[in-house]
């Protein structure tokens, strides 16, 4: 068994397609992806589209949830509670695709190499941000499970992405893995994947991937488009680091 974990699309169509030729040229078994399908870029509707159709599994992530909640928002009349990036999102997706959102699991999980894995877009319970210097006692809270969580123990292998900084740490309490970013890395600008391989009982295997995607093309979709924070999502395309926004 090889399955493909993706995550933080966040809108980015290039950087998307190359990773699912990527990962169509590996025979892979099955594609999980651990959410921010949306946003920063121009195309959340045919990143979202792409994902129904390839993914066996999708999980919300944070722009997921908060898009989904600013459109729910603006149904119900809340306008002024709801920002302007957030409304451009909204304004630039189907209906459909956004309650698609808002229908996404919190987290999936399955045995492998008689562990089990635990996969989730940033903690087993919330949205809490964690990064592979975070204190010892807040990167064990990954292992552990949530009112989402199928089995009620600690996983022996913890994965999640949000942070869009690929890893591997061996801890005490087992393996915790960051697949990194699709659309938006920020330690170089390739786009970061996963694959585990292995059987249920028996074997498992972590391999990261990078793939080279058409940056020009994805800055030239984010400017026809205007998207929000346009300068910085430029830089962060080009420099893979971190724009910090006001």
């Amino acid at each position: 068994m090889k399955i493909a974990v993706i995550s933080d699309i966040h809108g980015n169509l290039p950087a998307l397609e190359a990773v699912m030729e990527d990962i169509k040229n590996r025979n892979i078994d099955k594609i999980i992806c651990l959410g921010d399908i949306i946003g920063k870029g121009p195309s959340s509707n045919e990143a979202i589209d792409i994902c129904k159709q390839e993914c066996e599994v999708v999980i919300k992530g944070n722009w997921d949830y908060f898009v989904h909640k600013s459109y729910t928002d603006m149904l119900q009349g809340q306008v002024s509670d709801v920002t302007e990036r957030n409304r451009w999102y909204v304004s630039g997706m189907s209906p459909h695709n956004l309650e698609y959102l808002g229908a996404l699991p919190h987290s999936t999980e399955f045995y492998i190499g008689g562990k089990l894995a635990r996969l989730f877009h940033a903690h087993p319970q919330n949205y809490n941000r964690y990064y592979q210097n975070s204190p010892i006692e807040q990167r064990r809270e990954l292992f552990g499970f949530g009112d989402f969580s199928l089995e009620k123990k600690s996983a022996d292998i913890a994965i999640y992405a949000d942070i869009h900084s690929a890893y591997l740490q061996m801890l005490n309490t087992g393996f915790l893995i960051n697949v990194g970013s699709v659309g938006n890395p920020l330690e170089i600008p390739e786009s970061s994947y996963v694959i585990l391989s292995g059987d249920e009982n028996s074997s498992f295997g972590v391999e990261f991937m990078r793939v080279r995607y058409d940056i020009e093309k994805a800055v030239a979709m984010a400017i026809e488009a205007n998207v929000p924070d346009l300068d910085g999502y430029i830089s962060e395309l080009k420099t893979a680091k971190y724009f910090r926004r006001g």
